[in-house]
């Protein structure tokens, strides 16, 4: 996503806080709010696959991993967009893990969810989304 866009994004998550401002309230850092909302998203994550790793149902030592970029905005903060993993499968293990063989990863998602869940996600990516802070929060709440 092009750096004008993101930029507009974030200034949109700002403006969705100038009513904190216009109540007295302290206005908060966009930076805090992308980790609250990251910290939201996770959690959520985590509670969909049972809290467990999707891969070998470990149950200790979990990320959320984003199957597409945090960076792309649009996708960030969308739960079908993550998926619980061990540290292993997160990035640990040379046989098999999201960052090491993102290939085979790829493939993985693809057997388990199927191509067009893939293909919607990528659509989805791809796109600009404009938001604003409550918005993903009533969605991961």
């Amino acid at each position: 996503m092009p750096k004008s866009k993101q930029r507009k994004q974030l200034r949109s998550m700002e403006l969705g806080y100038s009513k904190q401002k216009q109540l007295g309230k302290k206005k908060v850092s966009v930076k805090k709010l992308q980790k609250h909302l990251d910290s939201l998203w996770s959690e959520k994550v985590k509670q969909r696959d049972g809290f467990a790793c999707v891969v070998c149902g470990k149950k200790e030592y979990l990320n959320s991993h984003h199957i597409y970029s945090r960076t792309s905005f649009s996708t960030r903060w969308d739960l079908n967009n993550g998926i619980t993993l061990c540290s292993g499968h997160h990035t640990l293990k040379s046989d098999f893990s999201a960052h090491k063989t993102p290939t085979e990863f790829v493939e993985f998602l693809i057997k388990r969810y199927g191509q067009k869940y893939i293909d919607d996600l990528k659509i989805k990516k791809n796109s600009f989304y404009s938001f604003n802070y409550e918005e993903v929060l009533s969605l991961l709440s």
